[in-house]
């Protein structure tokens, strides 16, 4: 399965409000993404329409994150971020979040992948547990996997939706899905 972040979830629900539902679209997230999405003020005023779709998201249950796997994993984590711990990358500290946190925690745990755009949370999931880069998929990634499937086919109607993402100011996403994204549906990437 592919677990899902609050922004990815953001980006990619309008495209596939299925992707929660259907087994075929591999998707799972956490309740506190869940919680995060319809509680922040920051994406009441950003995501307006989030109400329409809170239906479609459901998380895994609550198990899974009482699982001794998952609390030694967050427990790991919790204890990096909170003493201090440099992007190799960048040279400053990781910012991850309690929910990005919880995020890698749960994937580690149950072997999940994990689609985001956030370069924190990408960095340090390759710095300190894989350095296989297969392991994180770009919301464009998605889009491009599902559209290989036959889950989703695009039109205008998505392509709208698509947009949204640069006036939104999401995150850039890889040149390489940007590329397959238009050999595949035969439209322009405006975003970056």
């Amino acid at each position: 399965y592919i677990l899902c972040d609050t922004c990815s979830v953001l980006m990619l629900i309008r495209l596939a409000p299925d992707m929660f539902i259907d087994l075929n679209f591999e998707c799972v997230t956490i309740s506190d993404v869940v919680k995060e999405i319809f509680r922040a003020q920051k994406f009441k005023n950003r995501y307006p329409w989030r109400n329409r779709y809170k239906s479609n998201i459901k998380p895994l249950g609550n198990a899974v994150l009482k699982a001794d796997d998952f609390k030694l994993y967050y427990q790991t984590i919790n204890s990096q971020i909170s003493s201090g711990i440099i992007n190799s990358k960048t040279r400053y500290y990781f910012d991850l979040s309690k929910v990005d946190q919880r995020i890698v925690a749960c994937a580690l745990a149950n072997n999940f992948r994990i689609t985001t755009g956030d370069n924190d949370l990408i960095e340090y999931y390759l710095q300190q547990f894989s350095n296989n880069p297969d392991e994180i998929i770009s919301p464009l990634g998605m889009i491009n996997i599902w559209l290989k499937k036959g889950l989703i086919s695009w039109d205008e109607k998505l392509q709208t939706i698509l947009e949204d993402w640069n006036k939104c100011d999401e995150a850039p996403q890889p040149r390489t899905e940007i590329k397959k994204f238009q050999n595949l549906t035969g439209y322009k990437y405006l975003g970056t």
